[in-house]
């Protein structure tokens, strides 16, 4: 499955996408939970928003 990674600017906007190609959402949100941000992360499979990751400088908005 195509999975995306938003990753966060210091004012909660997309600052970057990554884009993997993972066999399940558990396997796309371990890999996301391994990643390291400072303001944080959404992971994505289309049009749903599977977690949100807090980063190292601000939490993550509640999933």
């Amino acid at each position: 499955m195509d999975y995306r990674l938003v990753i966060l600017g210091s004012g909660g906007e997309p600052a970057h996408v990554e884009e993997w190609a993972c066999a399940s959402d558990v396997e796309a949100a371990e890999r996301a939970s391994r990643h390291r941000t400072p303001y944080g992360a959404e992971l994505w499979r289309g049009e749903h928003r599977i977690g949100a990751y807090a980063g190292a400088l601000a939490p993550a908005e509640p999933g």
